[in-house]
C-alpha cells in the first residue's frame, strides 16, 4: 500500500486545488503568512479542547455533494470520502457531465481512475486532478477542513463560535466559512462548508458522517 503525501494539508497531508479551463496559477496556494486574530482566553480554551478531540479522529468516512462555480461556469457532483489515517479514497460521482472519478492514495502518491480510461498514477493528487480534468481543487487541505480543523503547521487566521467550533478560516489562499455543524456521536462535525478563492467558489454539503 502506498503512503499518501499531504504537503499542504493532512489530503485528501483525501492531497475532496481545476473542472473548467482555469489558469492554474490563479489557484496556486498562497504562501503569505496571516496573523491570527486576538481572542479571549476563555474562548481559546474551548476551541483548543474541541480541536484536540477532532485531531484524534483519524478514521472516518462521509458522503456528500459538491458544487463548484467560476463566474458563469460550474459543475455539481456527489462525492464519497474515506480516510484511514494517511490512506484515502475519494470518489466523485458524475462530475463534469462524465462518469465517476476515483482518487486513491497516500503521501507516496495517488492513482486516478476514470470510466473507460486507463488508471493514471501521480506523485501529487491535486496535480493529476488538474491535468486530467482542468480543475485544481484543494484536496490536501480538505482532509483537515472537512473535520473543521486548520491544516497543522500552515499560517492561518480563524474565528470560532461560542461552542468552540471553527466558524471562519483563512488559509492557503482560501476563505472558508463553516455555516453548519451536526452532532455525530460525541463529536460536532461540519456539514455545510463554503470555500472561496478569487472568483472560484466551492460549496460542500455533507449528507452522512460515519466515524468509529
Amino acid at each position: 500500500m502506498i503512503r499518501p503525501h499531504f504537503g499542504p494539508a493532512q489530503a485528501v497531508k483525501l492531497s475532496l486545488t481545476p473542472l473548467l479551463a482555469l489558469p492554474l496559477g490563479l489557484l496556486l496556494v498562497s504562501g503569505c503568512a496571516v496573523r491570527p486574530p486576538a481572542v479571549a482566553p476563555a474562548d481559546a480554551a474551548v476551541w483548543q479542547a474541541h480541536r484536540a478531540t477532532l485531531a484524534s479522529l483519524r478514521d472516518w468516512q462521509l458522503q456528500g455533494r459538491v458544487a463548484v462555480q467560476h463566474e458563469r461556469r460550474g459543475w455539481n457532483a456527489g462525492f464519497d470520502w474515506r480516510q484511514r489515517h494517511a490512506d484515502y479514497r475519494i470518489r466523485l460521482r458524475g462530475p463534469f457531465g462524465q462518469g465517476g472519478i476515483e482518487l486513491e492514495g497516500n503521501s507516496d502518491g495517488v492513482w486516478m481512475r476514470q470510466q473507460d480510461k486507463p488508471a493514471v498514477y501521480a506523485r501529487h493528487v491535486e496535480d493529476v486532478l488538474a491535468r486530467e480534468t482542468g480543475w485544481r481543487l484543494p484536496v490536501l487541505g480538505l482532509v483537515d477542513w472537512l473535520r473543521g480543523l486548520p491544516v497543522e503547521g500552515q499560517p492561518a487566521a480563524l474565528t470560532w463560535d461560542a461552542q468552540g467550533r471553527l466558524k471562519t478560516l483563512q488559509q492557503a489562499g482560501w476563505q472558508i466559512d463553516f455555516s453548519r455543524y451536526r452532532q455525530v456521536g460525541d463529536l460536532q462535525l461540519p456539514d455545510k462548508i463554503l470555500l472561496r478563492r478569487d472568483r472560484l467558489r466551492v460549496k460542500l454539503l455533507v449528507d452522512d458522517w460515519r466515524v468509529p
